[in-house]
């Protein structure tokens, strides 16, 4: 029977046939894993501990002729201040639902591996409860990370149209493409793309710094509470043209666990 060891984070585990966990899981070096843990869910499993989302973990995983199975797993870090606060939580648990729903077996990234961990870093070291529109805007931030590097981020600098830069005045995010457009364009636009989302100047701006600038300035952000939600509503619609089967717990879900 063939194995494979890798150093994974845990995004999901939930309960499979009588005694077992399934358990989800993003590895350095294999990418999106998906095992079964074998008498997990027993009280007396030793191997409990050791599976819990958010940890980081190392595993040797057998493979299967129908599922794979879970034979080692040992505890590296496991991140236990996120779980003791509702709005880390909810960050978190949010971005990694949504990471998992953008991923597929086989494809390997170490650079995802460094973004789970740099949002795991993040939402262990707020320093108080977040508001529910910083929980969001640090959700927005790691999304619009997550899709530039699966190549989904949207175009922030150009007109779709004009090919001008956008930015001194209102642009128009169209939805279902992740394109902006400039304001005399979107003029143009408007009955194909009735729906498109307006973008004042500073909610453009703070795009472009969520996608850019590391989570720890992000935490350091002043702004108006409308400007926030205006950056994590743009991300919701650019999410649109995602290749995502069913809608994923997002900026709405914190919004509604902390309000």
């Amino acid at each position: 029977m063939p194995y494979l060891r890798d150093r994974a984070i845990v995004l999901r585990n939930e309960p499979f046939k009588e005694h077992d966990r399934k358990v989800v899981l993003f590895g350095i070096e294999h990418g999106l894993l998906e095992a079964v843990a074998r008498g997990a869910s027993r009280k007396e499993a030793k191997q409990a501990g050791h599976i819990v989302p958010m940890s980081e973990i190392e595993v040797l995983i057998a493979k299967g002729a129908v599922y794979d199975k879970l034979a080692v797993a040992r505890l590296v870090e496991q991140h236990r201040a996120i779980r003791d606060r509702l709005g880390a939580l909810a960050f978190v648990g949010s971005f990694f639902d949504l990471f998992e729903r953008l991923q597929r077996p086989g494809i390997v990234d170490p650079g995802l591996y460094e973004l789970l961990l740099d949002v795991l870093s993040i939402g262990e070291s707020l320093p108080d409860e977040p508001s529910a529109e910083r929980a969001r805007l640090l959700w927005s931030a790691a999304a619009l990370k997550l899709l530039d590097r699966i190549g989904l981020a949207p175009a922030l600098s150009h007109c779709v149209s004009c090919r001008e830069n956008v930015g001194e005045s209102d642009a128009w995010m169209l939805p279902f493409d992740g394109t902006v457009a400039c304001a005399d364009c979107y003029r143009g636009l408007r009955t194909a793309h009735p729906n498109a989302t307006c973008l004042a100047p500073t909610a453009l701006t703070l795009l472009r710094f969520l996608r850019r600038e590391p989570f720890g300035r992000v935490l350091l952000l002043t702004a108006s509470t409308d400007v926030f939600a205006a950056a994590s509503h743009a991300v919701s619609v650019t999410l649109q043209q995602a290749p995502l089967s069913k809608e994923p717990h997002g900026s709405e879900t914190i919004f509604a666990l902390l309000s």
